[in-house]
């Protein structure tokens, strides 16, 4: 069980990865309605959760350390690049708190509350996530060329050695 819970946490983990390509419909994207679809592609940061167990707080920095064991309350913090053609066009950042653990597939779930700076404004999206490898959380606002934002992002872990994925945001017309 402990290694399925391990695995799981690595899927799960991802959540703030960005991946993205160009500005722009997608092929078999769901933007219809949306003003605007931009994507990117993320180079995850390196793996670090905050483990709140009975006998303290404790730093997880390798996703196969072997006390890894992930309860309702611990804390993913993440700071991702963004990247346009290899080049570096952003960041994104946030946190991720595991709600539940269960026997169940996907087996973690989690709230993700992230922010993502971009060369013309920041957009804010929040929700709820698990270790599947496709997220959907709520765009709820932003800055710059984003105030007022709403919609919906979508990540994709692609699940490379790379540590890489999508990250396609579905901007509502306001």
């Amino acid at each position: 069980m402990r290694t399925a819970l391990t695995t799981a946490v690595v899927a799960g983990l991802g959540v703030v990865a960005l991946t993205g390509g160009s500005a722009g419909p997608v092929p078999g994207d769901r933007s219809r309605g949306h003003d605007r679809v931009i994507t990117f592609d993320v180079q995850f940061s390196g793996f670090f959760l905050l483990d709140f167990s009975a006998t303290g707080v404790r730093e997880v920095t390798a996703i196969d350390d072997p006390a890894l064991s992930p309860s309702r309350g611990d804390q993913i913090v993440f700071e991702d690049t963004l990247l346009r053609n290899g080049e570096p066009v952003g960041a994104g950042g946030g946190t991720c708190t595991v709600t539940s653990v269960a026997p169940t597939d996907p087996p973690i779930n989690l709230s993700c509350q992230v922010s993502y700076q971009l060369s013309d404004g920041q957009v804010v999206a929040q929700g709820r996530a698990s270790n599947a490898p496709v997220k959907t959380l709520a765009i709820v606002g932003g800055t710059g060329r984003y105030v007022g934002a709403s919609g919906e992002l979508e990540l994709t872990e692609l699940g490379t050695a790379e540590n890489t994925g999508t990250l396609v945001l579905r901007l509502e017309r306001t």
